[in-house]
């Protein structure tokens, strides 16, 4: 996380003139001897703020700078006793400012809370799932959605769901004692194939827990490639309950991947829809809606193709007048049109589709 620069440059780059703009930074930089774009004051002026603050209690492991910003600096730090806990926030030395303001001490102590917060958040998470058999991978930035492997098939999955709901409900009451106000809502969690963890890019292993764990290329190589998505709603009782048989799943593809189910669904739909509608064409995109995979199978999935009866007039696109229930395979082929909707938009265009 984070990368070092060896220059720093006063003022904001006009627009348009960014090119020549860098070029006279860097000659400056070149004739001066100065560093452009470096971290080293703001590191500075964190670390003058932790030890009067924290002193003994904070420690600054990462600095990057703050693109697009002329200057400032994200700074890291670590808290004694605490190796989950990550302090974030933003230090401009330059302008004597912190994460915007003029208070750097109250911005500090702002930081070390969140820090701390969300160490326990983490805390929580990873108790959950780790001790019920599915050690957390990585999560997202907010802590709201755990990354975990398991092996989905029509022969496990109610297996799977039903442990994943477990594991989901010790989360839920974990988070619940720790913030009782906190609306809960749904929890979701990412399921990755067995055997994804093996090749993950890791963060540097002396940074604290949450940036690991939130460690942005590992994330995304998570979602390079497809992966399930299991949302469980909970309920707004006193004991939050997980309703684990009215969980939701859904595949999530790379972007290339939904285009090719994206046509695959429009070539296939188009025959049954113009068996009724002879005009019929498709909005297309029908494969970037949200598809979910149809109770107790991981082999059919379900969602929307809009359509027009017939070609708009002028050469304008279709936007869909028409929505077609439609199940599939996960590749977008065989696709079966289940019912259609005649009307689906409001009285201002926007789009009303009930739950697939």
């Amino acid at each position: 996380m984070g990368r070092r620069h060896t220059a720093r440059g006063s003022g904001r780059r006009r627009p348009g003139r960014v090119g020549a703009g860098l070029v006279a930074l860097l000659v400056g930089a070149l004739v001066s001897g100065c560093a452009v774009f470096d971290t080293d004051d703001d590191v500075r002026r964190a670390r003058e703020l932790a030890d009067d603050l924290y002193p003994g209690e904070l420690d600054v492991v990462d600095a990057r700078t703050l693109v697009p910003e002329s200057t400032g600096s994200e700074v890291t730090l670590s808290v004694a006793g605490d190796p989950d806990a990550a302090v974030r926030f933003r230090v401009d030395a330059a302008k004597d400012r912190c994460d915007g303001g003029p208070d750097c001490a109250d911005a500090l102590r702002t930081a070390v809370d969140r820090a701390r917060r969300e160490a326990g958040r983490l805390r929580a998470m990873r108790h959950a799932f780790d001790g019920c058999g599915h050690p957390v991978l990585a999560t997202d930035e907010k802590l709201t959605a755990p990354w975990i492997e398991a092996r989905l098939t029509d022969e496990t999955l109610d297996d799977v769901l039903t442990r994943l709901g477990a594991c989901a409900q010790r989360w839920v009451t974990a988070r619940a004692d720790q913030d009782p106000g906190a609306a809960q809502g749904w929890v979701t969690v990412n399921v990755a194939a067995p055997g994804t963890a093996d090749d993950l890019p890791a963060a540097k292993s002396t940074l604290p827990t949450v940036l690991r764990f939130t460690h942005g290329p590992r994330r995304a190589a998570l979602a390079g490639r497809p992966y399930y998505v299991a949302a469980y709603p909970v309920g707004d009782d006193p004991g939050r309950t997980v309703d684990v048989a009215s969980v939701r799943l859904r595949i999530v593809s790379p972007f290339e991947e939904r285009q090719a189910f994206s046509r695959r669904i429009d070539a296939s739909v188009l025959p049954g829809l113009r068996a009724t509608y002879p005009d019929a064409v498709t909005s297309g995109g029908a494969g970037m809606g949200v598809w979910r995979l149809e109770p107790g199978t991981v082999h059919r999935v379900r969602g929307y193709v809009l359509f027009c009866a017939r070609p708009p007039a002028d050469g304008k696109r279709c936007l869909g007048d028409l929505a077609a229930l439609v199940t599939s395979d996960p590749e977008g082929r065989d696709a079966q049109v289940v019912r259609v909707l005649t009307d689906i938009r409001d009285e201002h265009g926007v789009l009303r589709l009930p739950p697939g």
